[in-house]
């Protein structure tokens, strides 16, 4: 019964790590090219998939290494090029404003 499970376990690690890994652009996949990762998980399904999942992906972390996950905006107030694109359209309304004559005032009411 409990070989069985394991290998119901090694399976279904296999086949997710081999999916997750031919769905993956090969930018988000690290150290190795596609096929060699398709290779080992397929040549030692156990060992291949799990090297491949901790590794190999873009999003695993590898300790020490500073960097290695992607930074993942929550927020358009997170995002950086969102807050630059703010305080240039801020600075056009101040210029525009100033060309018009209404002063500093951004409320739109006249000065």
């Amino acid at each position: 019964m409990a070989r069985a499970v394991l290998l119901l376990v090694t399976v279904g690690v296999a086949i997710y790590a081999a999916v997750d890994c031919l769905r993956s652009r090969p930018d988000e996949i690290r150290l190795l090219p596609k096929l060699v990762w398709l290779v080992g998980i397929v040549m030692f399904p156990l060992a291949g998939a799990v090297a491949y999942l901790t590794l190999g992906r873009v999003g695993a972390p590898i300790r020490g290494r500073p960097g290695t996950r992607p930074q993942r905006v929550v927020a358009p107030d997170d995002d950086p090029d969102f807050l630059r694109s703010l305080e240039r359209r801020r600075r056009e309304a101040e210029e525009r404003a100033k060309r018009d004559g209404e002063g500093d005032d951004l409320s739109g009411k006249p000065t």
